[in-house]
């Protein structure tokens, strides 16, 4: 699944991962492969970034999320 996550100072993360976990507003969320579509409000938080058994994460002050199934797109505030 591509992950690419984006701020106003240019690109955060591009790339292919396995697994990404989103601070959503509601609570934590896990996106897998073939994930249903959704847009989600992001808040303060840690995007949780697995690929194999390497493990990244960032740091974003919100934003939003739009998920496809095959694309993770993050525009961070």
């Amino acid at each position: 699944m591509k992950l690419l996550v984006y701020s106003l100072e240019g690109s955060l993360f591009e790339g292919d991962v396995a697994q990404v976990s989103l601070p959503a507003k509601d609570g934590e969320i896990t996106i897998l492969p073939e994930h249903i579509p959704l847009i989600t409000i992001l808040k303060k938080g840690l995007i949780k970034i697995g690929h194999g058994s390497d493990m990244r994460e960032i740091e974003i002050p919100g934003g939003f999320a739009e998920i496809d199934g095959e694309k993770v797109v993050v525009l961070a505030n």
